[in-house]
């Protein structure tokens, strides 16, 4: 469960990396969460990484891929991560970033 729980806290991260957590963001978090019947609060994520980490994405980013060996997790992440980042039809570079870290921390095209 572990993993599949920093899986959604690297969401949230990367839905948080402009700063604000946007309701479509929200929301297409807790869809991925309700599809697979796991109770996640996007918000209680955001205000703890944002307590934790304040604003260093990258070591919080760190932090969540260490967590996450499943290949598979690995791979159900990045698609989640791409749902969260078009979900508000606005891409930010930092968002992009994250996505790209991961996929190269992983070994994933």
């Amino acid at each position: 469960m572990a993993e599949e729980n920093a899986s959604f806290y690297l969401m949230v991260l990367v839905a948080i990396s402009d700063h604000e957590l946007h309701d479509k963001e929200a929301d297409q978090i807790k869809n991925i969460a309700n599809k697979y019947k796991i109770d996640f609060d996007p918000h209680a994520a955001a205000e703890e990484i944002q307590n934790h980490y304040k604003n260093d994405f990258n070591k919080a980013c760190n932090f969540y891929m260490s967590i996450i060996q499943n290949t598979e997790i690995k791979k159900d992440t990045i698609d989640f991560i791409k749902e969260v980042i078009y979900s508000d039809s606005k891409i930010h570079d930092k968002e992009v970033e994250l996505l790209e870290k991961c996929k190269k921390e992983w070994g994933i095209k």
